[in-house]
């Protein structure tokens, strides 16, 4: 077995400074290569990260022996080419949310990925929050009882619709459904620990500028046993947050109590129980804010519009790494990925018929 994971980073825009940064600091990750079609991107980031190289073109570096495995942190539509890709030419793979933007690729990248036996992991960073983490152990405990409602929402503020990519079909591959909501839509599927979905309905339009994909939205997911309500805006003008307008909260609540986290808060996550058997005495008759892991401080530089001391970025590259390396199963794998668009693509047919309707399979 490998002691260490051969990386290449494909795409250096935005986003792709927090996984770079993450594969800094987990030990067993080399930097091979950083990767974009803009050279100067790319130079960037080899000299910003510390890869060993760089290149415009990733078909050379995917025949490279030292490179195991890919980051893909492009613009969503691109997301499903460059699995197919990578997976073909023997890599394991990390990818931004979402995995892609149809289910046809998401099927697609999800039989290739079992053929080859490779990792296609969906980076939903979030499910890596201390607060998440916590919140389904309690949840799994039985802490708040039986879960009956997920609401969320996630909302930012995009001052220019005209120079950024999130507005253009052809690079975003949908809107805020497709680039904010699936943040929540994977958190809920993780929290009430991966229910069967009955049925989907969404409202959501471009409501606050002459665009082709949606800047606000509202989903409604029947499952189970739970009523999950997401919402979101990338066009939301509100002063404070996380980080300047950045909104990001979900409750999950229960017959016993409820969990809830916002980004924003200061503690971030408070939790109510009225189960006075609770194994955590903390736990028992009140509103009370848990004890979390706190990041070390050099893992908290671009963490995004997380809170730095729960930053997720670090552990979850080195959870991607360590089950590279390991063969042992990601947190989110290419069926999650599946499922997180299977919903999606039935919010995005509800709203054009008006009507809530199954998700497919």
């Amino acid at each position: 077995m490998p002691e260490t994971l051969g990386i290449a980073m494909v795409g250096c825009g935005g986003i792709a400074r927090s996984h770079a940064f993450a594969l800094t600091k987990v030990p067993n990750a080399r930097l091979v290569a950083s990767v974009d079609i803009d050279e100067a991107a790319a130079i960037r980031f080899k000299e910003r990260f510390g890869f060993e190289t760089h290149s415009t073109d990733l078909d050379a570096v995917l025949l490279r022996d030292d490179v195991d495995a890919v980051v893909i942190s492009t613009s969503s539509k691109s997301h499903g080419p460059l699995i197919i890709k990578a997976l073909e030419a023997g890599k394991h793979v990390l990818v931004q949310k979402p995995m892609t933007a149809s289910v046809e690729e998401a099927r697609a990248a999800l039989a290739l990925a079992e053929k080859t036996g490779l990792k296609l992991m969906v980076s939903f960073f979030e499910l890596f929050l201390p607060p998440v983490e916590r919140a389904r152990e309690i949840i799994e405990a039985g802490l708040i009882g039986e879960p009956f409602l997920f609401k969320a929402i996630m909302a930012w503020h995009t001052p220019d619709v005209t120079n950024s990519w999130r507005f253009d079909p052809a690079l975003a591959g949908g809107g805020i459904m497709l680039d904010g909501n699936v943040h929540h839509v994977s958190n809920a599927l993780y929290l009430l620990g991966n229910p069967e979905v009955q049925s989907v309905y969404a409202e959501y339009g471009a409501l606050t500028a002459d665009i082709q994909v949606e800047d606000t939205a509202v989903i409604v997911i029947r499952t189970d046993k739970a009523i999950l309500e997401i919402s979101g805006s990338n066009r939301l003008q509100e002063p404070g947050g996380a980080t300047m307008a950045f909104k990001d909260q979900w409750a999950v609540y229960g017959t016993k109590g409820t969990v809830q986290w916002d980004a924003a808060a200061r503690p971030t996550f408070r939790v109510y129980t009225s189960e006075q058997s609770a194994t955590d005495k903390l736990l028992a008759d009140g509103w009370i804010s848990p004890k979390l892991p706190v990041m070390a401080a050099d893992h908290r530089e671009f963490s995004m519009h997380i809170n730095g001391e729960e930053s997720p970025w670090v552990p979850e590259h080195q959870h991607f790494v360590d089950a590279c390396l390991n063969d042992t199963p990601v947190r989110s794998d290419a069926n999650f990925g599946l499922k997180t668009q299977l919903i999606l693509d039935a919010a995005y047919e509800s709203g054009r018929q008006g009507r809530k309707l199954p998700i497919g399979s």
